[in-house]
């Protein structure tokens, strides 16, 4: 059992040791580190970040922000040859030099900048009873019945014990049919067509993966839609300020659970898995307790630094008879329900993608968007 304890008590040994020789060598009154690749990892708390950094010497302030999720986050910067480790807070700023093997040195910064939250709240007091979103018969689909028998995944859930542990296996499995490419849209928007056109080596962005998702559930049972996630600044911001993942009804639970298939991921908080903006709620204020599960190995903070400022306004498809109510069935166009924070404004333009958002009922009321699956009143058609 000694012997056994003495290989890891070494390494650990030798990896902090290196960190300390690092801090004895010194160029321009600042820790120095060696390297001979250029592209290095480093962690933040458990999380590692792998090849996504590059020592650039050209640069003159080369700088890394961590966004400090937590009072203090244990950081470490790897080299091919050196470390660094520090305790870095929000509003630290730490520099450190790199030499490489041709001699040149990158002055390196790492920035601790702090985590401000959003503080997003919706109406739960009651809901619109003019509002319905339908869901599709499961039963009664031949394009269901089609996707199953060319793309069968019944044996792989066959011995899942939850509904979340057969959510996961489909997750996984759909991640994996192709590489995300966000400036790559498939032919068609089905389950099928897009599957066939990954056969051949297509690659898409993230709406593909939420809609295969969506028709896989959907054919397994279960009542799945997709979620479009949209930034505060969706109208005004110069980037694309839009994301597409899915969500899909529990029955065990008896709620709405989020997942997103570009990065097979599925949020969990005291062994619960959380809607879209129960994570939203979650990384504001339990990031620690917040678990992002997956069948590969998924950065939680990675994930979160992506998905966060997404989790804004929320919208999904209302169905094609989608309110018997006539003050909005008589208005044309509307396809969609949106869920809007108290005291925002309803998004109506967004001009990164030169679109108007006039397709939308827009409500403050997650009992709106997160209603149960009214089961009484599927439609009948093909998807």
């Amino acid at each position: 059992m000694k012997s056994f304890l003495v290989v890891p008590i070494l390494i650990v040994t030798l990896f902090f040791q290196s960190c300390q020789n690092s801090k004895n060598d010194v160029y321009n009154g600042f820790p120095l580190i060696k390297a001979e690749n250029k592209t290095i990892d480093y962690k933040v708390g458990d999380d590692w970040t792998y090849g996504r950094w590059r020592i650039s010497p050209q640069i003159e302030n080369d700088t890394l922000k961590v966004v400090c999720y937590s009072a203090t986050e244990n950081f470490i910067f790897r080299t091919d040859r050196d470390s660094i480790l520090y305790d870095l807070k929000a509003g630290d700023v730490k520099r450190f030099y790199i030499m490489l093997k041709d001699s040149s040195y990158a002055h390196t910064i790492v920035q601790g900048v702090p985590f401000i939250p959003q503080e997003i709240t919706y109406s739960t007091d009651n809901s619109n009873q003019e509002i319905s979103i339908f869901y599709r018969d499961n039963k009664q689909n031949s394009y269901l019945e089609e996707l199953k028998t060319k793309y069968p995944l019944n044996t792989l859930i066959e011995n899942a014990k939850s509904d979340a542990e057969k959510i996961l296996i489909v997750l996984n499995w759909t991640n994996h049919q192709w590489k995300h490419n966000g400036n790559n849209s498939p032919k068609k928007n089905d389950a099928i067509s897009i599957l066939d056109e990954a056969k051949e080596g297509g690659q898409f962005p993230c709406f593909a993966y939420a809609i295969v998702l969506r028709d896989q559930l959907n054919a397994i049972g279960y009542n799945a839609r997709t979620i479009y996630l949209k930034t505060k600044n969706a109208q005004t911001s110069k980037k694309s300020p839009g994301h597409v993942a899915t969500e899909v009804y529990l029955n065990d639970l008896k709620k709405w659970v989020f997942i997103d298939g570009q990065f097979n991921v599925m949020p969990f908080l005291d062994g619960i898995p959380l809607n879209a903006i129960e994570l939203q709620k979650a990384i504001s204020d339990d990031y620690a307790g917040l678990n992002i599960v997956s069948k590969d190995v998924v950065s939680k903070r990675n994930y979160v630094n992506f998905v966060y400022d997404y989790l804004y306004y929320l919208d999904t498809s209302l169905g094609k008879a989608h309110n018997k109510a006539k003050k909005i069935a008589s208005s044309n166009n509307k396809r969609s329900l949106m869920l809007v924070p108290l005291g925002a404004k309803e998004l109506s333009r967004i001009d990164f993608w030169n679109m108007d958002v006039d397709y939308c009922i827009y409500t403050t009321s997650s009992l709106d968007f997160y209603a149960a699956p009214n089961y009484k009143e599927y439609i009948h058609e093909k998807i």
